[in-house]
């Protein structure tokens, strides 16, 4: 059953998308509704795919252990919402999850497996393409926003 895409279509990293990226897409991604609190998916559980947000508010996390202490803490990475999307470097190294992801709010989520994502791949190769454009787009982005997070904090601690 085809899922509805069209709060993407318009945000710029989709805008290389064409109607037929959109109507593979829309057949093989797979609709996951996530009630507010629920985890989609935990930190080192099997990285079999990505989600797309549809609408709602996710919260990435990690727990990590600060020096000194005993008990692990959540850190906050970053919380995202409709039009964007989230464990795409599971579909890359197929890893386990770097980081929790729970549903702040509730959602809905479309989700890309990562044997729907090899079908694409043989059947639809222009498209597998754009989507792997959008990836390493987005992987680019957060690497810029880490990166610009380091600055800030060598500037505080120096």
């Amino acid at each position: 059953m085809a899922v509805d895409l069209s709060v993407f279509k318009d945000a710029a990293p989709y805008r290389g998308f064409k109607d037929e990226d959109w109507n593979i897409l829309s057949l093989a991604l797979v609709e996951k509704p996530t009630q507010a609190g629920a985890h989609v998916f935990k930190e080192n559980d099997p990285g079999d795919g990505f989600y797309f947000i549809r609408s709602g508010k996710i919260r990435i996390s990690r727990r990590v252990i600060p020096e000194g202490k005993k008990e692990a803490q959540e850190q906050l990475l970053t919380f995202l919402t409709a039009g964007n999307l989230f464990g795409e470097m599971a579909l890359i190294d197929r890893a386990p999850r770097s980081a929790d992801a729970a549903a702040e709010t509730d959602s809905l989520l479309y989700y890309l497996t990562h044997d729907a994502y090899e079908k694409i791949q043989s059947d639809k190769p222009a498209t597998a393409l754009r989507i792997q454009d959008l990836l390493v787009a987005t992987l680019c982005s957060r690497i810029r926003e880490a990166n610009r997070s380091f600055e800030i904090i060598r500037f505080w601690c120096t």
